[in-house]
């Protein structure tokens, strides 16, 4: 028979009082890891390190409230640190613990074999985001599908693309459906359709955008390519011609800086187009192709096999020739080069870029990338495109480094869309996405944290209303499904609803909110391209509900930069707490003081919810406990209701009506 020792072994490694300091830390730095005994007989114990499959373990010492201590100092350099405590009964005997199945962080569990570890992540003392992106509210345009102009930019586009032999199926009537199959007398389907967003149409809706909150756009492809995405890259240094001018560019910029708000480029550099510049498989350019000619300037770039049919490819897409990233010239040309790449879009007013298929690009390229930029400004932004949890991710074989504060300063959070979803769904509980939650804040580079891009749609995966109100798995139904798919009323308006939860949370985390062009107004989108449908204004009052969220977080220091703690009750119950207090926010720069507390009910029923601003929770620093006791709290008001709330010796109570969602401003003297 086993002995259940779960109640007499404690470690929380979210809690001050089990890991100080807290969350991810810089190389050097000492951290104190403790584990918490009660009862427990046993003659050894250890706390056992692993760093690149190299174990490590540490004689722990007693303090005098009966918790076991072990001091480590974190290697001097970036790396992913795991551990767990051994516990030795006997000569025989050894029990161990360590995190949660399936978790890395929070408190844990005991084990009678060697635990899953808990993750402490060691990140370059020198990384830095820029502080804007902590406090953007960032909207994603795709280009060709967001705003027309009638300055015949449009239609000289068109016939430049024409005349160089290319397919270009024009949408006169903005309301048509997204081509998705092959057009017309053609074998195979192509994204050569188009409806005519510009530049400039984008620059006319600055004001709106600006209005709205909106503080950085991000830009899907706006250089010149062979489709309506423009991920197979033609010319890197040119704007397409259908989207306008490189002068377009720079007035875009302008404008848009003058409003306050950033602009992102989407940079594809793991992989050209066959029918580019530099490849030039159909001659279309003057150039000298690497198709063409080994002695090709840009040769040198790809890797053939079998000159110069069989060439290494994106996924094996042969219209994606890939490119070797380290390759001299290629580096020189995108990255080094005064008159590169990066150099270019950067005079022309680019504030950053986001880089597709960032597990694609060897970190060596991605730090030289970031050196780059900063040097330009320490305020250029680098995103990546990660689809998973980027402390700990490994492609091609080995371990990724971009998150540990050398590479990207922040990446697009796809975990984060997924586990709202589920949970909005039924399909997780309100513990499961706080323990997410509270996993991302402690593994996560606090830097990088404070900015990760928190998203809900984009041009990769559905749209949030659609999803949220069909329940249907978009993956589960063919290109001509989808097309045919149609949106009930009753489907519609229950999307609505759960999307405003949604985009609550998305706007009340640590993070930068993300909207995909046209989920603010109430459009629907299965996967590609059905969620690349040209922008429509379905739902003001989505609109107005965007907005409101937009405008609060833009001027409220707590929902940017604040400190974060998260409470769950029940199965459907989740609040986030947010507050700057002493005139500091999470980083100890000048705030302005306030807290906030978001309260989510996805139940079917209300829900009575207390929540206790005193309790020593996860992610709560020991001096701000202790300050919170000091307050005089005065009571809360909704921001998106009015409504008022009772605030009781830091007790805050609120009912919740089913599926719904209050943002509670707390006061206090």
């Amino acid at each position: 028979m086993q002995i259940d020792f779960s109640k007499q072994l404690m470690h929380d490694s979210a809690k001050e009082e089990y890991r100080s300091p807290m969350g991810a830390v810089t190389a050097g730095t000492c951290v104190r890891l403790s584990l918490a005994v009660r009862g427990l007989y046993f003659k050894k114990m250890y706390l056992t390190l692993v760093v690149n499959e190299v174990e490590e373990n540490i004689r722990m010492q007693e303090s005098e409230n009966g918790t076991w201590w072990a001091e480590y100092e974190a290697p001097v350099e970036p790396c992913v640190v795991w551990y767990w405590f051994c516990i030795r009964i006997d000569e025989d005997t050894s029990i161990y613990y360590g995190a949660h199945s399936g978790c890395t962080s929070g408190a844990g569990e005991v084990y009678w074999n060697p635990p899953p570890p808990f993750q402490l992540t060691v990140y370059d003392e020198a990384f830095a985001t820029p502080g804007w992106a902590k406090g953007a509210n960032l909207y994603q345009i795709f280009p060709d599908r967001f705003a027309r102009d009638d300055s015949g930019t449009f239609e000289r586009g068109v016939e430049y693309h024409r005349s160089r032999g290319r397919n270009v199926l024009v949408h006169h009537d903005w309301n048509e459906t997204v081509l998705y199959e092959a057009a017309e007398g053609m074998e195979h389907y192509e994204p050569c359709d188009y409806y005519g967003g510009t530049l400039l149409g984008i620059i006319h809706s600055l004001d709106a955008l600006r209005d709205m909150g909106i503080t950085a756009l991000y830009l899907n492809p706006i250089v010149e390519a062979a489709s309506n995405h423009r991920y197979n890259t033609g010319n890197y240094l040119r704007v397409d011609p259908i989207l306008g001018t490189e002068e377009d560019f720079d007035l875009l910029t302008r404008e848009a800086h003058e409003r306050g708000i950033r602009v992102i480029l989407d940079g594809v550099y793991s992989h050209t187009g066959d029918d580019s510049v530099y490849f030039n498989k159909y001659g279309r350019y003057d150039s000298l192709g690497a198709y063409q000619s080994q002695e090709s300037p840009y040769y040198k770039w790809y890797q053939f096999t079998d000159y110069p049919d069989q060439y290494k490819s994106w996924w094996g897409f042969t219209t994606l020739p890939e490119v070797n990233e380290t390759q001299p010239e290629w580096v020189d040309f995108v990255i080094d080069g005064e008159t590169g790449v990066l150099a270019t879009w950067l005079a022309r007013g680019a504030d950053g870029f986001r880089l597709d298929v960032a597990d694609e690009l060897p970190d060596e390229t991605i730090e030289k990338m970031r050196a780059k930029i900063k040097h330009a400004s320490q305020d250029n932004f680098l995103l990546g495109e990660v689809w998973e949890d980027a402390t700990t991710k490994q492609s091609y074989g080995k371990r990724r480094t971009y998150a540990l504060g050398r590479g990207l300063d922040s990446v697009m959070n796809y975990p984060f869309a997924a586990v709202v979803t589920d949970f909005l769904q039924g399909k997780s509980s309100a513990a499961k996405l706080k323990q997410f939650l509270v996993g991302q804040s402690q593994n996560y580079p606090k830097d990088m944290y404070y900015c990760l891009m928190n998203l809900l749609s984009s041009h990769d995966i559905a749209r949030i209303r659609t999803v949220l109100g069909t329940k249907i798995d978009p993956q589960s139904l063919t290109r001509e499904q989808q097309a045919r798919f149609i949106v009930s009323d009753e489907q519609d308006i229950y999307g609505a609803k759960l999307q405003k939860i949604a985009a609550g949370l998305q706007f009340t985390l640590p993070g930068m909110p993300c909207i995909y062009y046209g989920d603010e107004t109430g459009m629907h989108g299965l996967l590609d391209p059905f969620n690349r449908q040209p922008r429509q204004i379905r739902d003001l009052d989505m609109s107005e509900y965007y907005q409101k969220l937009a405008l609060l977080r833009r001027d409220t220091d707590a929902l940017k930069t604040g400190n974060c703690v998260f409470y769950e009750q029940g199965e459907d119950v989740l609040g986030i707490l947010r507050y700057c207090i002493d005139g500091k926010d999470a980083f100890g720069i000048r705030a302005r003081d306030g807290m906030y507390l978001t309260l989510v009910n996805r139940g079917k029923e209300s829900h009575n919810v207390a929540v206790d601003l005193f309790a020593q929770e996860e992610l709560m620093p020991i001096m701000d406990t202790a300050a919170f006791r000091e307050l005089e709290f005065e009571g809360a008001v909704c921001k998106l209701t009015n409504e008022i709330y009772t605030v009781n010796e830091g007790l805050v109570q609120a009912t919740l009506p089913p599926e719904s969602i209050r943002i509670l401003e707390i006061g206090w003297i």
